[in-house]
């Protein structure tokens, strides 16, 4: 086996009696190596896997990963297709591929029928079980019952924090955040804790090979439907088909468009966090229209 692959998915490849044909380099992501192994059985049979790989650091991202992956395969009708699990140990994860072809005629309708189906999975509390990951960012989880004071220290202050820290943002910026963090409950409506994906954009959604949906990269936890869809909206990418279907199947409240810059503070903090002073403005414009 070639030096890149990890020795314990060499053994887990040996132990199933699998032959390494090729390895592609698959792009996305700003965190983990990722590759496609083409493998082949030793009665002929061909198998194609996705190999993740941190290339430094904690085994902690690629656990949570699997962790999300897992929970998210729901196992009744309509469910969205999510990869298998293989293999994860250290800082390599193997999963299914899901071969990409185009997307067929009622990809957006499933979509969101799937997706309505996944937030139809409630919690007593808000987070998870462990902590998962936004792109690079350790997103925390700890169970609390009050959604309103979940976002305002898990997420926004525990973001806001760090950017302070790395002399990302002002400490005038920063209380601003906090009081705004503060109070949600003056913005948001109270919602139900739901099964959320956590980074759903555009570039975590393929087309599988029948043309079906389906999601990748999770950073999964419980919290708020409304918080999932406004990360639809931060890059684009899903068609008003989608979101009209979504809102039939769904309980989400029709105007809450209205609210999506609130809720995307989070990520732009991240990317803040991740990728520097670009997404200040939108942090500051944000935080400004709520407390200006």
């Amino acid at each position: 086996m070639p030096d890149l692959i990890p020795q314990p998915i060499v053994e887990w490849l040996e132990q199933q009696s699998l032959t390494l044909n090729a390895i592609d380099m698959l792009s996305g992501g700003c965190v983990a190596d990722t590759c496609k192994l083409s493998l082949q059985s030793s009665k002929g049979a061909r198998l194609e896997l996705v190999l993740k790989q941190m290339p430094m650091g904690s085994s902690e991202s690629l656990a949570a990963e699997a962790a999300g992956l897992q929970f998210l395969r729901l196992s009744e009708a309509g469910a969205l297709r999510i990869p298998e699990v293989i293999l994860q140990e250290g800082n390599s994860l193997l999963l299914e591929y899901i071969s990409p072809t185009a997307r067929s005629v009622d990809f957006d309708d499933q979509l969101a029928v799937g997706l309505a189906l996944q937030h139809s999975h409630q919690n007593t509390h808000f987070g998870f079980s462990l902590n998962t990951f936004c792109g690079g960012t350790c997103q925390l989880n700890q169970w609390q019952g009050d959604g309103f004071c979940f976002y305002a220290q898990q997420r926004y202050q525990a973001l806001a924090h760090q950017c302070l820290e790395q002399s990302l943002i002002t400490p005038v910026l920063y209380d601003r955040l906090l009081i705004l963090s503060e109070s949600l409950s003056r913005w948001l409506p109270q919602q139900s804790a739901v099964l959320l994906h956590g980074d759903l954009w555009s570039g975590n959604v393929l087309s599988g090979p029948r043309g079906e949906p389906a999601l990748i990269d999770p950073s999964v936890y419980y919290g708020w439907a409304e918080a999932e869809l406004a990360m639809t909206q931060m890059f684009g990418g899903f068609s008003q088909r989608f979101y009209q279907v979504y809102l039939h199947h769904s309980e989400m409240l029709p105007d809450w468009r209205s609210r999506v810059d609130l809720y995307n503070l989070y990520h732009y903090l991240n990317h803040l966090l991740l990728f520097g002073g670009a997404y200040h403005r939108d942090v500051e414009r944000i935080v400004q229209y709520y407390s200006g």
